[in-house]
Order: structure tokens, then sequence, then C-alpha cells
């Protein structure tokens, strides 16, 4: 079963303590990782986190913890992403390429230079020695 939360009414410190306080029983999981990082970000802005005392910070975190079911590093992790850069957003994929070593016009040259010398004969005389006279 999918229940949708609204919490624009928790606005204070105390609401996020009581609201830990009596949702203990309830399990919370994340659906997205994309909606996830937007609601952390939302949330990290919502109670200025940056500028928060080092236990109101504790409590902001769980709460994240709670709601997103991220682990306490994962979410320390996303906090530190949102401190250096003010964004928790997810990482685009890097594929890892090699830089082509031949353009298409060096490629058309070594063709055509495989060709004046030959290149298949060059195949055989490695195979077979004595075919060729050698």
């Amino acid at each position: 079963m999918v229940i949708t939360m609204n919490d624009s009414k928790l606005s204070s410190i105390i609401e996020i303590k009581r609201f830990l306080k009596e949702s203990h029983v309830i399990e919370f999981k994340k659906r997205f990782r994309k909606e996830a990082y937007e609601w952390i970000e939302e949330a990290l802005e919502k109670f200025d986190y940056l500028y928060l005392s080092k236990k109101e910070k504790g409590l902001i975190k769980k709460y994240i913890e709670k709601v997103t079911g991220y682990s306490r590093p994962q979410v320390t992790r996303k906090i530190k992403e949102y401190k250096e850069t003010g964004r928790v957003r997810l990482k685009e994929y890097k594929r890892n390429k090699f830089e082509k070593k031949y353009i298409h016009k060096d490629i058309l040259l070594l063709a055509k230079t495989a060709e004046l010398h030959d290149y298949r004969r060059w195949g055989l005389s490695k195979k077979d020695p004595g075919e060729n006279g050698e």
C-alpha cells in the first residue's frame, strides 16, 4: 500500500522531535531516488540546516533517515553534498571510454596504404613462408 505523506505542517524542531517520538512503529521507504533527493534538499532548506545547533542537526538527520529509509552514512553523504554545492542531486552516469586514436580520415589513409602495399600478400607470407619463395 502506498500512502502519500504531506509534511508541510512540520515547521519546527519541536514538531520534528514529536514526529520522531510518535512514529517509531511506522516504517517509511522511498519510492524513487530522485524524489527522495529532492525531498532531502527541501527539508534541509526548510529547516535552515546549516544554521542549526548540533543537537538540532541530529534531529533533522534522524527525521530524514526515518522518512527516506536511508542509513545514517547515506544521509550524512547527502548532507555533505548539500553543504558543498547547495543541492542534493543524482549524479550523472559517466561512461569511461577511450579517446579515438584515429579519425575517419586516418583510417581511410591506412586502408589506402595497406592496399598499395598489397597487405593481403603480407598475411600469406606470415602463414607459409615457403609459398612466396622466401
